[in-house]
């Protein structure tokens, strides 16, 4: 059971939706750690779905700490399975990986778990968006809507995910422009000495604990010495100034490359650089840094200064062989048949 972000239900997690055990339960709590699915708690229906709600879903969330949530109502369909409620819980102040993370997952879960058993779904940041009146509310606001078909209410809900956690990302640190992860000054000096043409070298890292970009490293170097750059065992961003001759001229290009050794990296870190990489160009080119050309490698032997020389200046084949219909078979010219009658 696993998912795009490499997340896998745990044998516990897997044993205990396997069983009928679940169905007797109001309350199933589930969170991501260790990069597994964790069943974290389950509670049983005492009740009625009402009376039931708060004393359970209250119960279990924490602040600070996401998780999901799957109700159990009273209703049942068709086939004679309960209905339930899907609630991802994902605190304003959980931390922008937890968020990502959370988001991404989702869906592979309601697919763990059954999707046509899902009657309602939605993300609470507060612990009062999933109380009873919260449900209420929600219900209220989703009947209001015209109907949709299911591609559409996934939409919808990945929309409205993405907006939340991008109104929750917000920092009063010092920020790249555009990028709501905040940057240290050490960076954005070095930023700019690398566009006023100081370093031609840039090793930016994506602190997941911190939840900023850093300086690593900074340097003049050789495009032949890129490649010894690249680490073996972390994700990082490279920015390398390249200069060469072209056509008679010398110029200076910006190269981006994005390095990640491979699955051994942990989700969450892979999850982060992949997502901030999209911004992080927009806001080097609001900075006046122009990307020539952009590449991502697992291994530093896949940098080589031919290979960015023909990512900036792609070969133009002046003569390519075209495709030439045949003629037909001659026959001879046209032929005069005269009638000698």
């Amino acid at each position: 059971m696993s998912c795009q972000t490499g997340i896998v239900a745990s044998s516990g997690l897997a044993a205990y939706l396997a069983s009928n055990a679940h169905h007797a339960d109001r309350c199933i709590k589930i969170t991501i750690e260790d990069e597994e699915l964790q069943l974290v708690q389950n509670r049983i229906a005492v009740g009625d779905e009402e009376a039931d709600w708060d004393r359970n879903v209250m119960a279990v969330l924490e602040d600070d700490q996401p998780c999901y949530i799957f109700y159990r109502l009273d209703q049942k369909s068709n086939d004679g399975a309960y209905n339930y409620v899907f609630m991802s819980f994902v605190p304003i102040d959980c931390g922008v990986k937890n968020k990502m993370l959370y988001a991404a997952t989702r869906a592979t879960l309601k697919r763990i778990f059954g999707d046509n058993r899902i009657a309602t779904e939605y993300l609470g940041t507060t612990k009062d968006e999933l109380s009873l009146q919260g449900y209420k509310n929600q219900i209220l606001s989703a009947g209001s809507s015209a109907p949709m078909t299911d591609a559409e209410k996934e939409l919808a809900q990945v929309k409205k995910d993405e907006a939340a956690m991008r109104s929750q990302m917000s920092s009063n640190s010092a920020t790249l422009p555009g990028l709501n992860l905040p940057a240290t000054q050490d960076l954005l000096n070095n930023l700019e000495k690398f566009k006023k043409g100081f370093i031609n070298y840039l090793q930016i890292k994506l602190d997941t604990e911190s939840e900023e970009l850093k300086l690593w490293d900074c340097a003049n170097i050789k495009a032949s010495e890129l490649s010894e750059k690249i680490p073996t065992e972390e994700p990082r961003y490279h920015l390398f100034n390249f200069n060469h001759d072209y056509q008679g001229e010398n110029m200076w290009k910006t190269v981006f490359v994005y390095s990640c050794p491979g699955y051994n990296v942990p989700v969450k870190q892979r999850m982060m650089y992949s997502s901030t990489k999209a911004c992080f160009l927009d806001s080097l080119a609001k900075m006046d840094i122009e990307v020539a050309a952009k590449q991502e490698i697992s291994e530093g032997d896949e940098v080589k200064e031919v290979d960015i020389f023909e990512m900036i200046h792609p070969q133009q084949h002046a003569s390519r062989t075209h495709f030439i219909k045949p003629k037909a078979p001659s026959r001879g010219g046209r032929r005069l048949i005269r009638n000698n009658q």
